[in-house]
């Protein structure tokens, strides 16, 4: 039958859209993501999550935890890959979603951004013995939370425990597989320290006077609690990181770390000296940077402003013009009457850094900046 008018334009529409567009595509589901993943196509499966809407990102994750045995087990001569193959499709998928800000979005099946990981976590023991490809998932895993700052995945709770208290959470099962591994023993340290991530906001800072906190002060017997149950939560976090300092892999960060503890905690003298122990022993700019930057923030508070003006000078030079150092050098800078140079050095960070990932800004978030290069590793893993 001949068609003409409308009819036959509408027609015409839809054959030249299948003509440039190609054959209608097939039906996408989990398994066709994870088939095409295994190839080695990484960016074309996770293209369709990062297009996926809510609805369907959730039925993805759903099916992925109910029946990812099922591809997982569809080629029995090849068990070890296919696991690692579904482990790490499933923190991308997460890392993809969490960035849509729905890592603790619940959809109907209850199964928020934990899950995937979790069920990867479990599939991963039918491997055997851990490897350095599972170290690199679980380090995925550990940076991931971080930017989401599920602490309590990691560890629940966070407060020192008691004989009563049973721990729980990600990192316990890591460590089951990774015995002794500095970088779960970290992140379970990071996540314990994870409740004195924050500082009160000091007064201007004076010349060799002692800065104070600027917020109203507490009744007499709630700041007495308050601080007794502050030094035993530091104490708690402290050991953590204390066991670590001599590490050879994760000790100049864990150094760094416990050096901010001792600045939450106002002891400034110990949080200027482990950090500038932890700067030394470094050899990465950003741990250099940011172990400069505590220890200024450290003697500013102390009214050492010289002191903490080369501090931040010495930041600088592991990261020049980086925002965050910028600004509390120019701030001393400008208090002393140097508006020029204040000036001067804002804007060189302005044009130098327009956009700078500064590693302070990341502090809050653990390992989160190296979840791209761990997925890149990862995926070098993954090859047949």
């Amino acid at each position: 039958m001949r068609t003409s008018g409308p009819v036959a334009f509408i027609t015409a529409v839809f054959g030249l859209c299948a003509w440039v567009s190609g054959a209608q595509p097939a039906r996408v589901d989990i398994s066709a993501l994870l088939d095409l993943y295994a190839k080695g196509d990484h960016d074309g499966a996770l293209k369709a999550v990062a297009a996926a809407g809510p609805p369907q990102a959730r039925g993805w994750r759903a099916t992925l935890v109910s029946t990812g045995h099922a591809w997982v087990h569809r080629a029995p001569e090849d068990l070890s890959r296919r696991i690692l193959t579904a482990a790490a499709f499933a923190l991308e998928f997460e890392a993809i979603r969490a960035e849509k800000g729905e890592w603790g979005v619940l959809g109907p099946d209850s199964c928020a951004g934990r899950c995937a990981i979790e069920w990867a976590c479990t599939i991963l023991r039918a491997r055997g013995e851990a490897d350095e490809a599972e170290r690199l998932w679980h380090r995925g895993t550990f940076a991931l939370v971080g930017g989401v700052r599920d602490w309590s995945f990691l560890l629940t709770p966070l407060t020192p425990p008691t004989a009563r208290t049973r721990l729980s959470g990600h990192v316990l099962h890591a460590l089951s597989r990774l015995r002794d591994d500095p970088h779960a023993r970290l992140a379970r340290a990071i996540a314990i320290a994870s409740r004195h991530i924050i500082v009160d906001e000091m007064d201007a800072p004076r010349m060799g006077e002692r800065s104070t906190s600027a917020v109203a002060t507490m009744l007499p017997v709630t700041a007495e609690l308050a601080a007794n149950r502050l030094q035993l939560s530091v104490e708690h976090a402290r050991q953590h990181f204390t066991g670590l300092v001599d590490d050879r892999v994760v000790g100049p960060e864990a150094r760094m770390r416990l050096g901010y503890l001792y600045w939450r905690a106002n002891l400034y003298e110990r949080a200027i000296t482990a950090e500038r122990e932890a700067a030394e022993a470094t050899t990465d700019p950003s741990i250099r940077y940011v172990s400069y930057f505590i220890a200024a923030q450290a003697a500013q508070v102390l009214g050492a402003l010289v002191d903490a003006e080369d501090l931040y000078g010495k930041a600088l030079e592991a990261r020049p013009h980086s925002q965050s150092a910028t600004i509390g050098l120019s701030a001393l800078k400008f208090l002393r009457g140097d508006a020029g140079a204040a000036y001067d050095a804002m804007e060189r960070a302005r044009v130098e850094r327009p956009h700078d990932d500064d590693p302070w800004r990341m502090f809050l978030y653990g390992s989160f900046p190296q979840l791209p290069d761990l997925i890149a590793q990862l995926r070098k893993r993954l090859t047949p």
